[in-house]
């Protein structure tokens, strides 16, 4: 026990310092100000992806991790309860998110937890503090240290696991209805993927916001997800690929399964007055027709490609139809646009806070189970949110 306290000498404090700005550098490759002073002085189990072509992680019982005292003025040594896991990290541990990580690297960007230590120039939290840490990477693990600017607050008594679902999942679909759709209330909201982490909160915030919501999923179970959290209408997704395979395949019919699912679409919408604004997670071949039965200055915003296809939209469609299709990436509003993303996040907690919103949680794995849990997301099996359990 004397030698693991007895203080690195200079020689060894160097490598250190190399080792993690090594890790730094191919973890995140990005520069960013180093959130700590000093070399790491300890260690912390976490979740590491060593390489991409098995997209899989290993549990690291020892992983580089800084010394809370040796914290940056503005940093927050975060001890993490619960973590979420989106999609998002499943295509980064595959090296096909936007933002590629090379390895080795722990993935994860929201989880709770309890404040450790603070930096000198904290003043948001203190010691003690339960919190949303947003990391951008290396969520996955027992301890993260963050900026406090990337901090929400879970209050007395607030549940860990439902707060690890909330940021991501709810700051996304918050960003998409309000600063990109601009969503007035009656309108008519199309949700795609309507039962994955985004889609199950776009319909949650578009009814409680006032609007008319039309799910659309790949099964009936999942559709009545949806419809338990608000949606008024839904479709099935997977009646339309069936009906392109009926038909056979041919050239001559290649546009038939678009054109059905438009006129479904325009169908079931009409009760409501058409379609003013979709919100998909999805793309491939149905987002154009998606687009085609917007109304009159609807608007469609893109958050993600889940069908692994990005789809090509002809300009003139929005050109005649007098509509926008508009992109959503929620984390770069961090740094490009901070007081918006800041109040994205206080309106959500509120919101939270007030039980408007309860994340649907569709099951908890510990971290020594990560790999089942990102199975899971990558075969569709989930509704709602995955948390993984780092206090086991």
């Amino acid at each position: 026990e004397a030698q693991q306290n007895r203080p690195a000498t200079k020689k060894k404090q160097g490598k250190k310092m190399m080792l993690s700005r090594s890790v730094v550098r191919r973890g995140l490759r990005r520069k960013r100000p180093f959130l700590c002073d000093r070399s790491p002085l300890m260690t912390t189990r976490a979740a590491v992806c060593e390489n991409l072509s098995s997209g899989r992680v290993r549990i690291d019982e020892e992983w580089a991790f800084w010394d809370s005292e040796s914290l940056g003025p503005r940093s927050v040594h975060v001890k993490c309860k619960c973590a979420g896991l989106n999609f998002a990290e499943f295509l980064q541990l595959k090296g096909q998110y936007q933002e590629k990580l090379e390895p080795p690297f722990v993935p994860g960007n929201e989880v709770s937890g309890i404040v450790e230590a603070v930096g000198a120039e904290v003043t948001a939290v203190k010691p003690g503090d339960a919190v949303v840490a947003l990391p951008r990477g290396g969520g996955w693990a027992r301890d993260v240290v963050v900026n406090e600017a990337l901090l929400m607050p879970v209050g007395q008594g607030g549940d860990f696991a439902e707060a690890a679902a909330l940021a991501v999942a709810y700051g996304t679909a918050h960003m998409a209805l309000v600063e990109r759709a601009r969503l007035l209330k009656g309108e008519t909201v199309l949700v795609t993927a309507a039962a994955g982490g985004v889609g199950l909160a776009a319909v949650e915030l578009a009814t409680h916001f006032g609007a008319n919501v039309i799910a659309c999923a790949s099964s009936q179970e999942k559709l009545d997800v949806a419809k338990d959290k608000g949606a008024k209408a839904g479709l099935l997704s997977s009646a339309f690929a069936a009906a392109a395979a009926a038909r056979g395949g041919s050239a001559a019919g290649e546009e038939d399964p678009k054109k059905l699912w438009r006129d479904e679409l325009r169908r079931v919408a009409a009760p409501f007055g058409g379609v003013d604004v979709a919100i998909d997670m999805v793309g491939g071949a149905l987002l154009e027709p998606v687009v085609r039965s917007l109304n009159f200055d609807g608007r469609a915003v893109v958050v993600g490609f889940a069908s692994g296809t990005i789809p090509k939209i002809p300009a003139n469609v929005l050109l005649v139809k007098n509509v926008a299709l508009l992109g959503l990436y929620w984390g770069s509003y961090a740094k490009k646009k901070p007081a918006t993303f800041h109040a994205t996040a206080r309106d959500v907690a509120a919101l939270w806070h007030q039980r408007h919103i309860v994340p649907t949680i569709h099951h908890r794995y510990p971290l020594s189970r990560v790999n089942d849990a990102v199975h899971d997301v990558q075969a569709r099996k989930t509704t709602g949110k995955v948390i993984l359990d780092l206090d086991e």
